[in-house]
C-alpha cells in the first residue's frame, strides 16, 4: 500500500487523498468521490497547520472498512504509532521532517505501512 500512496502523491494528490487512494485500491473499497472532495478541506492540517491529514484519512479508511467501536481503537493505535514515530501529530510541527526530506513523502510512506498493518490485524470485520 505505501508504495501506492507515493505513486499518488508523485502524481499531484495530496496526503490524505494518497493515502485514501492507495487504501481503496489494495483492499478493494468503494470509496465514494466525495471523499476525495472532502480531503481538499482537510490538507496542510486543514489549511492551519493544524492534525496531520494523513491521520484523518486513515481515521476514514477505518470507517469505511469497520464498525465504530473498532474504528475509535485503531485510530488511537495509529495516532500512537504516528505520534511514536513522529513525535508530533501537527503539520505545522512535522515542518522539520517535510524539510529534511523536501515534502511529505517519508511520513505518507510509513504512515501507509501503520495503517495497513493495523488493518490486516483486525481484518476479521472487513
Amino acid at each position: 500500500m505505501n508504495k501506492k500512496a507515493i505513486h499518488y502523491y508523485n502524481k499531484g494528490y495530496n496526503c490524505s487523498q494518497c493515502i485514501l487512494k492507495a487504501a481503496e485500491e489494495y483492499f478493494n473499497l468503494k470509496v465514494p468521490k466525495e471523499c476525495y472532495d472532502l480531503c481538499k478541506g482537510i490538507n496542510v492540517g486543514l489549511g492551519i497547520g493544524s492534525t496531520c491529514s494523513v491521520i484523518e484519512a486513515a481515521t476514514m479508511i477505518f470507517g469505511l472498512m469497520f464498525d465504530e467501536r473498532t474504528v475509535k481503537i485503531l485510530r488511537i493505535k495509529f495516532i500512537d504509532k504516528f505520534q511514536k514515530e513522529y513525535g508530533v501529530v501537527n503539520c505545522s510541527q512535522l515542518r522539520k521532517i517535510r524539510n529534511k526530506y523536501g515534502n511529505c513523502r517519508i511520513i505518507i510512506e510509513k504512515s501507509a505501512i501503520i495503517i495497513k498493518e493495523l488493518i490486516e490485524k483486525n481484518k476479521k470485520i472487513f
